[in-house]
């Protein structure tokens, strides 16, 4: 008994509630029905690249329908979208996918989401029981996918110490994103090359 109290302790401590996953979008991370554990975001909050959110729909007429989706680009960021266009998400937005690439209406259908939609942190997976256990975060999938802010202006001003140059870069982001999601990039009609290559 004094566990389960201090477990309910630790939970309104930190303001945490649960939530039911409805849909494929961030399959296979979690399936139709899964229970997470949200943390409300408070005013402060900072998402990382990687981390999976709870959201306000972004669409028309759909406002009040809460979406679970995976940072994968903070404002500023250059990336490659998965339908291959380059985006560079505005400020004070995020960008956000689910993980099922080929069942996802996430930012690749509507744009970067502003950040005053985003509800709260999904920090760990309570059901199934079997499945239980902190959120997978692929920050490391999701940040070589990215340009940040930071890095592209350093990039586009002079070349780095290896002659690498913005473009360059987002080359290697494009590839990312290929290997993330299996795309291959349009063929730029006038070269016969790859788009952006």
């Amino acid at each position: 008994a004094a566990g389960s109290v201090a477990a309910a302790a630790y939970i309104a401590s930190r303001n945490l509630r649960t939530a039911t996953v409805a849909g494929t979008s961030m399959d296979p991370t979690f399936k139709p029905g899964s229970s997470i554990l949200v943390e409300a975001r408070s005013a402060t909050a900072e998402e990382d690249r990687g981390d999976v959110v709870v959201l306000r729909s972004p669409e028309e007429g759909c406002e009040d329908d809460l979406l679970t989706k995976r940072v994968v680009g903070l404002e500023r960021d250059w990336l490659y979208a998965r339908d291959g266009r380059l985006v560079r998400v505005p400020t004070a937005h995020v960008w956000v996918e689910g993980d099922n690439a080929s069942n996802s209406n996430d930012s690749t259908h509507y744009g970067a989401v502003p950040r005053d939609k985003l509800v709260g942190t999904a920090v760990a997976k309570v059901w199934p029981p079997a499945e239980a256990g902190p959120v997978a975060d692929r920050h490391e999938e999701c940040e070589a996918r990215v340009i940040p802010a930071e890095e592209a202006r350093r990039l586009r001003s002079r070349k780095t110490e290896t002659g690498e140059t913005l473009r360059i870069a987002l080359r290697a982001s494009r590839d990312a994103m290929q290997e993330y999601v299996g795309w291959t990039p349009p063929e730029d009609k006038a070269s016969g090359r790859p788009a952006g290559a």
